[in-house]
């Protein structure tokens, strides 16, 4: 996972034990692209004490991944959910042509769901 991507992903699970000067100076630093000048001058703090800010929340949003592994837990979830739409989506390709009309595309539908896809687009799903 990308190193910004990942500290919103470990802002969007931890952001609430935080407090809300560190949620919101973090999330400005790295959400809104803010500069820790531009920072300093909204939150009316020396530029130091911002980079110390953001420094010391990036250190404790790690521990508590560390701690609690949301991040991690998401992430397998998500590479298992993947894998198991590999599988049905081979099993349906093998076996489509003998499930009764309308299954095929039912399941299919449900293949999609698992993977958060709105539509299937092309390919051996174009139905």
């Amino acid at each position: 996972m990308k190193d910004v991507a990942r500290r919103a992903y470990l802002l969007d699970q931890y952001g609430p034990l935080l407090t809300e000067k560190q949620r919101d100076i973090y999330e400005w630093h790295y959400q809104q692209d803010l500069s820790l000048g531009e920072i300093s001058e909204v939150a009316r703090v020396s530029r130091n004490a911002v980079f110390d800010l953001v420094s010391r929340t990036d250190e404790k949003l790690e521990r508590y991944e560390k701690a609690l592994g949301l991040v991690a837990a998401d992430e397998r979830r998500e590479k298992e959910k993947e894998e198991l739409a590999a599988s049905l989506e081979a099993w349906l390709e093998e076996n489509g042509s003998q499930l009764a009309p309308g299954a095929k595309e039912s399941f299919a539908g449900l293949i999609q769901r698992l993977i958060g896809k709105d539509a299937l687009e092309g390919g051996y799903y174009g139905i």
